[in-house]
């Protein structure tokens, strides 16, 4: 009878099911995406989600130095416009200039980048650059086009078109 008790293990009750869930369900899931993520990498999607087809517009519009500096050593044309991805300024793509996409997403870090590459402040942008800047209580950036730009007489912003 002593030999008996001795050659019995002692009953250990499997874990809850809710909680076998709870440990495996999470790193399942990172596994499957992290595969759906290496997968649409190779395939090349989404497209543009890296620096390299970043436009000047864009880098300008999020703020990335990096980028901005980037593509100004590459010959990219401060003054040029180029598109702008939905999200970034508004809700649709647009085609701005660099300065444009600054000031629409309140974004004042590069413009100083931008205008020792050769950026304009002209009598032709200032009008949109300064209204937009007003709408969105810019303080950094009006006083910024105020020292690079003699104001004009006073702007009707009602009769300027508007970056976003």
């Amino acid at each position: 009878m002593i030999a008996d008790r001795e050659e019995r293990a002692p009953f250990v009750s499997p874990p809850p099911v809710w909680l076998v869930l709870a440990v495996a369900l999470p790193a399942l899931l990172g596994a499957i995406c992290g595969v759906v993520w290496l997968l649409g990498a190779a395939a090349g999607f989404p497209r543009g989600a890296d620096g390299r087809t970043l436009t000047l517009p864009e880098a300008a519009a999020i703020a990335s130095h990096a980028d901005v500096a980037r593509l100004l050593r590459s010959g990219v044309d401060p003054n040029a416009p180029s598109r702008v991805r939905a999200g970034l300024v508004g809700n649709r793509e647009r085609m701005m200039t660099p300065l444009e996409a600054a000031t629409a997403s309140i974004r004042t870090g590069p413009l100083q980048l931008l205008v020792e590459a050769g950026a304009t402040i002209d009598d032709d942008n200032y009008p949109v650059l300064w209204c937009s800047a007003m709408a969105r209580h810019n303080q950094d950036m009006i006083r910024l086009l105020e020292s690079r730009h003699s104001r004009p007489s006073p702007i009707d912003c009602a009769a300027v078109r508007t970056l976003w």
